[in-house]
């Protein structure tokens, strides 16, 4: 492969790799609230034991499921792009 496409490959590995870091961190934020939030559900349909309460608290915990899978879909490509990127690097290593 020609130095010069490495080099183009590299940079949109790179920033898609800073794209993945920023979605990620805005992903553990809204999961760290959504726990909480879940958290505090329970404890409230444990004291109160209401049916609303228990609604309430299953559809949190649906959210912050759903919004979990999310974030382990982004750290799975993350893992992609940094492996990618390195086969990129090993290969402008070798070729100067």
């Amino acid at each position: 492969m020609r130095q010069a496409v490495v080099l183009r490959k590299l940079g949109e590995t790179q920033d898609r790799l800073e794209r993945a870091r920023v979605e990620l961190m805005v992903l553990d934020e809204q999961f760290e609230a959504l726990n909480l939030a879940a958290e505090d559900l329970r404890l409230r349909y444990l004291l109160s034991e209401t049916p609303q309460t228990s609604h309430d608290y299953g559809e949190m915990r649906r959210a912050a499921d759903t919004l979990e899978k999310a974030r382990n879909a982004v750290r799975a490509s993350l893992d992609e792009l940094l492996a990618a990127r390195e086969q990129l690097l090993a290969h402008v290593e070798g070729t100067q």
